[in-house]
């Protein structure tokens, strides 16, 4: 039996972490919310169709709608943020940072949450320094004490593993 080192438990750590925030988080970053229900645009429910069938029976259909809206808006926030969420429920880290990466780019202030998720890809990938500095600057951003109590403990512990090195 292979046993697990300190960055594999700070990761299952993080895991749980995003556990939490994934139940409590809506799925619709902040600030996105009102703007959705006042003006719905065929490219929007297009969106939503695709969000719809990936979490439901077509996952890979949806997904392969959502990569269609990006390839024809490559400036597509939304598109990338949902693309991203979802690389992060099937494991793809690596697809999930790039997504994440171009959302903060293109959008982070509409985006707020890219910086927990930023940071959560990054600890697992075992880049702590970035991981750490994501999830400081999400913490500017965050008013609820729950997230926040949530996001200091996982930072202590990259704080911690930080230090060992």
């Amino acid at each position: 039996m292979m046993g697990f080192g300190k960055p594999q438990l700070l990761a299952l750590a993080g895991a749980a972490v995003v556990g939490v925030l994934l139940m409590m988080v809506p799925r619709t970053p902040s600030g996105k919310q009102a703007e959705e229900t006042a003006s719905v645009t065929p490219a929007k429910a297009r969106m939503m169709e695709a969000v719809t069938l990936v979490n439901g029976s077509e996952p890979m259909r949806g997904i392969q709608m959502l990569r269609q809206i990006v390839e024809e808006e490559p400036d597509n926030a939304e598109a990338h943020w949902h693309l991203g969420l979802f690389s992060v429920q099937s494991g793809q880290v690596d697809k999930a940072l790039d997504r994440f990466k171009k959302v903060r780019d293109l959008d982070a202030e509409g985006f707020p949450d890219v910086w927990f998720y930023l940071g959560r890809t990054y600890a697992t990938m075992d880049s702590i320094d970035q991981a750490i500095s994501c999830l400081r600057k999400y913490k500017t951003l965050v008013e609820d004490t729950a997230i926040t109590r949530q996001v200091d403990g996982f930072l202590k512990e990259l704080e911690g593993h930080e230090h060992e090195h």
